[in-house]
C-alpha cells in the first residue's frame, strides 16, 4: 500500500506557479532572457513527484490494468489478412507480402518469410519490427549488414533469421516514420486517441499482437512457439506486446526502452521520445519493472540494453534489472532472464543480433 504523506497538500496556486518560479530563483538578468543555455534547457517536474490518486493493485491484475490503460482488446485467434503472390528467392526462402488492419481500421504492411519446404508446423514465429526510421523494406533486404563498418542501421536482419530456421513476419508499426504524414500529425493523432481511453502504443501493440496471430495460423509454423523482437520502437513493442498476451512465447527487445519510467522522466534526454512512450495514468498503479515482473515472468526474456542509449538512463535498466531478477528468481527460472549491456550507444549491432538468434534457438 502507498502510504498517505503527513504533510497537507500545497495550496492549488503554490502547485501551479512553482515550477515557473522554481527555475528563476538565483538568476540573473541576463540568464532571464536568454543569456546562458541552462536558462534555454527545457524545464522538468520535480523529481519528488508523487501521483495524487495512487492506487494499490494486487499484481494479479496487472495485466488487466495495462490493457486497459493502453486500450488494447487481445486480437481474435484467426486474423483477416490480404496475401499478395508467394515468391521464392535465391538463399533458400519463400516471401509473401500480406497487409491486415489495426484496431484503428488503418493498413498495416508486412513481409512473411519462410525457408522453402519447411514442415508442416515445424518453425517457431518471430515478429520482427523496426525502429522509428525503419520499414518491413530495411528488414528483408538480402544483404545483412550495416550501411558503413560500424556506422548506420542493421539491415537485412528478419531475412537473415529467416535463412537460420524461423518463420518471420516483419511489419512497418504506425510509428514509424513510412507511416506517419508528419511530427506533428503524429502528435495530434496521439493526443486525439487519449480521449477515447486509447494510446498509438495500444495501436501498435495491436498490430505486433495480430502479426503474431497471422504467424501462428500459418501450416508451417508451430502455434505456441511464436516470439515478439524489435529495435528501439520495435523493442518497446516487443516487450509491451509479450506483457499484454500470455501467448507470447518469448521475447527479444534490442535498445526498447525497458526500464523505469519514472527514471527516463526525470534523467532521459525528453528530446529523444515523442508522446507515445508516456502513457497516461501508468505510474499510478506501477512501472515498468512491476509489468514485466508480474505479466511476463517466468517466460523467457532477453534485452539487451546499450549502457550509454541516449533513450533510456542506465538507473532505470539497473533499477528494472534488479526488480525483474529478483521476480524470476522466486519463480524458480533465474535462466529465463538474460540483460546483456553492451557498452554502446543507441545501435543495433551484429553481435546483438546473434545474442538475440540464440535465445530464439533456445526458447522459442
Amino acid at each position: 500500500m502507498v502510504k498517505e504523506k503527513a504533510s497537507r497538500r500545497p495550496d492549488r496556486r503554490t502547485f501551479l506557479l512553482a515550477p515557473l518560479v522554481a527555475p528563476l530563483v538565483g538568476m540573473s538578468r541576463n540568464s532571464l532572457f536568454g543569456g546562458s543555455a541552462a536558462a534555454q534547457e527545457e524545464p522538468r517536474i520535480p523529481e519528488d513527484t508523487q501521483p495524487v490518486y495512487p492506487e494499490y493493485l494486487a499484481p494479479e491484475k496487472t495485466r488487466e490494468k495495462l490493457l486497459e490503460l493502453l486500450g488494447v482488446e487481445l486480437p481474435p485467434e484467426r486474423v483477416e489478412f490480404e496475401a499478395g503472390p508467394r515468391e521464392t528467392t535465391s538463399d533458400g526462402l519463400q516471401i509473401t507480402r500480406l497487409r491486415y488492419r489495426n484496431s484503428l481500421g488503418e493498413e498495416v504492411p508486412g513481409a512473411l518469410l519462410l525457408p522453402i519446404d519447411a514442415p508442416v508446423r515445424s518453425l517457431p514465429g518471430i515478429v520482427c519490427m523496426s525502429g522509428t526510421r525503419g520499414d518491413t523494406e530495411r528488414l528483408i533486404e538480402p544483404g545483412f549488414k550495416r550501411d558503413q563498418p560500424g556506422q548506420g542501421p542493421l539491415r537485412g536482419w528478419a531475412r537473415e533469421l529467416a535463412r537460420r530456421g524461423f518463420a518471420t513476419l516483419s511489419i512497418t508499426l504506425r510509428g514509424t516514420a513510412a507511416r506517419r504524414t508528419s511530427v506533428s500529425h503524429w502528435e495530434r493523432h496521439i493526443r486525439f486517441l487519449i480521449p477515447y481511453g486509447r494510446t498509438i502504443m495500444g495501436v501498435m501493440v495491436d498490430e505486433a499482437l495480430s502479426a503474431a496471430r497471422i504467424l501462428a495460423a500459418n501450416p508451417a509454423v508451430e502455434a505456441n512457439r511464436i516470439g515478439l523482437t524489435g529495435m528501439s520502437l520495435g523493442g518497446n513493442i516487443s516487450w509491451y506486446g509479450m506483457a499484454c498476451d500470455p501467448a507470447i512465447r518469448a521475447a527479444v527487445p534490442v535498445a526498447g526502452s525497458v526500464a523505469s519510467l519514472a527514471a527516463l522522466i526525470h534523467e532521459g534526454d525528453t528530446n529523444r521520445h515523442s508522446s507515445y512512450i508516456y502513457i497516461p495514468h501508468l505510474l499510478r498503479y506501477f512501472d515498468h519493472p512491476q509489468i514485466v515482473a508480474r505479466c511476463i515472468c517466468p517466460r523467457p526474456f532477453m534485452i539487451i540494453a546499450p549502457t550509454r542509449d541516449e533513450d533510456m538512463p542506465r538507473r532505470g535498466v539497473d533499477e528494472m534489472v534488479q526488480v525483474v531478477r529478483a521476480a524470476y528468481d522466486a519463480a524458480g527460472h533465474p535462466e529465463r532472464f538474460k540483460v546483456y549491456q553492451p557498452d554502446s550507444k543507441h545501435v543495433y549491432k551484429r553481435q546483438y543480433f546473434e545474442w538475440m538468434t540464440d535465445w530464439f534457438k533456445k526458447y522459442c
